[in-house]
């Protein structure tokens, strides 16, 4: 016998079907962070393989005095090779950690995608560094001073680079774990504070005991040149966007 008719392979069973039509797929899923991280994590094996021994050098320095003397004799260089990428990797981890941080607590442009917003965030830490690197150099000319805010300022970038590789796998497991993402998050969080803290005690013990600069001069560049440009970015963002 033929069979004429088309026998659904659930018809007959004993389940019972709880909706009759198709229903629509709720929520979505981003491409684009994975991947980002992918090329995070690409960056850091070309620096793997092309610097690792440089890598460990500067890993050491940040944590050791006497290894950040030999590394400053060294190369006293922001613009090698391993040193920018590094740089970028930094750039674009605490971008997207920020990017997070604003998704989660939807502080600034509420109405444009996670795509644009990532970008703009990106985009205003560049133009907030860039004001920095600006704002020391002049510093630097006035006060006729060519060697301890250059100090300061490479002593921030091998922080900065250093602390950047700890806060990838915060990344990756707030938005790849299992468990809630503002764990992660929080643990970036502290990783940056603690970098910071660590570039600001850096500068301290450079301008105080090396240079014996008062803590006047010492408070006053850190609060004109380190925290009120990132304060006035902040509230120039959430006010205009």
């Amino acid at each position: 016998m033929i069979q004429t008719g088309y026998q659904h392979i659930f018809d007959k069973h004993l389940l019972p079907a709880l909706h009759l039509i198709p229903e629509p797929r709720q929520g979505f899923v981003l491409i684009w962070p994975s991947v980002f991280l992918l090329i995070c994590f690409a960056l850091l094996i070309v620096i793997r393989v092309t610097s690792f021994s440089k890598l460990v050098k500067l890993v050491q320095s940040c944590f050791n005095m006497q290894a950040w003397r030999q590394l400053e004799r060294e190369e006293f260089n922001p613009f090698k090779f391993y040193s920018i990428l590094l740089s970028i990797f930094f750039l674009l981890n605490l971008s997207f950690f920020i990017y997070k941080i604003n998704a989660a607590y939807k502080w600034v442009l509420n109405d444009q995608s996670h795509l644009n917003q990532f970008l703009f965030l990106t985009a205003a830490i560049l133009v907030l560094f860039m004001i920095k690197a600006i704002l020391n150099k002049i510093v630097s000319v006035s006060a006729n001073d060519n060697k301890l805010i250059p100090e300061f300022v490479y002593s921030s970038f091998v922080i900065s680079q250093t602390f950047g590789i700890f806060l990838f796998p915060c990344l990756i497991a707030a938005e790849f774990g299992k468990y809630e993402p503002g764990i992660f998050l929080s643990m970036a969080c502290v990783v940056l504070v603690v970098s910071q803290v660590f570039k600001w005690y850096r500068g301290v013990l450079f301008s105080l005991v090396e240079r014996h600069i008062g803590l006047l001069q010492i408070f006053v560049y850190f609060c004109a040149l380190e925290i009120l440009p990132a304060l006035v970015m902040v509230k120039f963002i959430i006010e205009k966007f």
